[in-house]
Formats: structure tokens, C-alpha cells, sequence
């Protein structure tokens, strides 16, 4: 009969360790690897999201203000207009006028008015461009238009 010392295939089964050790950690560095590539790929999604949202922020403070203009405008006009004295007037009748003004000339402005909006958004966004370049030279980033 045969006996093996104890230590006999330990050699053997370092290296099939080592060799499984090495296997896993390479896997575990590829997934580190593929994470900070989303991670990569998700921080500059987001920038230009975030670039997106100052474009789309102007364009709204653009049709704010073309719809405050001809809310402005469309009373100045109406008090030209003489008064309905066959109901009557009252306080909560001007609010309600006023009030229906308001939300026309929200949609007006919305559908595309009167282009006040188009031009102040054409005349503005140069700007907007330069701000969002600036930041991406900031953080080391190549904006293509």
C-alpha cells in the first residue's frame, strides 16, 4: 500500500487557485471597468440634458414674456372699446375677463404668436451656446454642434 504524504498535489491546487483567483479578479476588473464607463457615458448624457434644459428654459421665458406682451397689448386695446352695459359691470366680471385674456394669450403665444418669442429665442441662444461651451471647456469636455 501506497501512502501519499499530506502535501503531496498541494502544488497543484495552489496553482488551480491562483489561476481561479486571477480569472475572478479580471472579471471583477472588467465589471469596476464597464461600470465607470456608464457612469462615464451617463454623466455626459445628463450634461447635455442639462444643456437642453437651459435651451428649453429660454424658449419658455421667451413665450412668457411675448405672452405677458400681448396681454399687455390686448387690455390696452379692450379700453378702447366701450363698455357692455346691457349686463352690467362688476368686479368679478372684469377678474373674469382679465383672467380669460391671460390664458388666450398664453396659448396664442404658445401656438406661435406673433414671433416676438422666435426672434427673442434667435437673438438670445448665442448666448445660452457660449455658456454651455464654457462649461463643457470647464469640465474638460468636446461640444460638436
Amino acid at each position: 500500500m501506497l501512502i501519499t504524504p499530506f502535501n503531496a498535489g498541494l502544488g497543484q491546487q495552489n496553482s488551480t487557485y491562483d489561476s481561479a483567483d486571477a480569472v475572478a479578479s479580471q472579471a471583477k476588473f472588467s465589471s469596476m471597468l464597464k461600470e465607470a464607463r456608464e457612469n462615464i457615458d451617463k454623466a455626459v448624457a445628463s450634461e447635455k440634458t442639462d444643456a437642453e434644459k437651459q435651451r428649453d428654459g429660454l424658449k419658455k421665458a421667451c413665450q412668457g414674456f411675448e405672452s405677458f406682451f400681448l396681454n399687455m397689448m390686448f387690455r390696452e386695446m379692450r379700453k378702447t372699446v366701450p363698455k357692455d352695459e346691457l349686463f352690467g359691470e362688476s368686479n368679478a366680471m372684469d377678474i373674469f375677463r382679465d383672467m380669460h385674456d391671460t390664458e388666450v394669450m398664453e396659448n396664442v403665444a404658445k401656438a406661435g404668436g406673433i414671433g416676438i418669442a422666435d426672434m427673442m429665442y434667435k437673438q438670445l441662444s448665442p448666448q445660452i451656446e457660449k455658456q454651455i461651451e464654457a462649461q463643457a471647456r470647464a469640465n474638460g469636455e468636446n461640444i460638436e454642434k
